[in-house]
């Protein structure tokens, strides 16, 4: 047996979906969370409208397309495998000579908002309306900003 015989996740966090919560276990445990939904008044009709966006966030997951981008630019880390959601995590490797705040300062300064988590490590997120110009924007200024062009 696992560590959990469930799994939860919030779409709204995770892939900045306007509502909902998905829930993964046995058949057993399913229907008894049904019920329990369906108690506190949870039950919804029209459901599938509010599941359009999280699904349409899903298949059209820019943030992949943004981890892709910043493992093409010299001096930053991404382990593409483990980007499900609207979150990207880069390593900041030290041969860049740029620091994670310092990163970010820049970055700001071009209305690209990250946020340093850790010791060479950079948080990017990507919300529903970002388009794909913008990505391609952000990796450009991560480009000019870890090659010394801007600062």
């Amino acid at each position: 047996m696992g560590a959990a015989d469930s799994v939860t996740a919030c779409l709204s966090k995770g892939v900045g979906a306007l509502v909902g919560t998905i829930i993964a276990g046995s058949k057993s445990f399913i229907a008894k969370a049904k019920i329990l939904r369906k108690t506190l008044g949870s039950g919804m009709r029209q459901v599938g409208v509010l599941c359009a966006p999280a699904l349409f966030t899903l298949e059209e997951n820019k943030a992949k397309i943004l981890a892709e981008g910043l493992n093409k630019i010299k001096g930053l880390k991404v382990d593409t495998a483990s980007v499900q959601t609207n979150i990207v995590y880069s390593d900041i490797l030290k041969s860049s000579n740029i620091t994670e705040t310092h990163l970010c300062n820049i970055l700001e300064a071009h209305r690209v908002l990250t946020m340093p988590k850790g010791p060479f490590k950079l948080r990017l997120v990507i919300h529903h309306q970002i388009s794909e110009s913008d990505v391609k924007y952000t990796l450009s200024c991560i480009q000019k900003a870890v090659n010394g062009f801007i600062g």
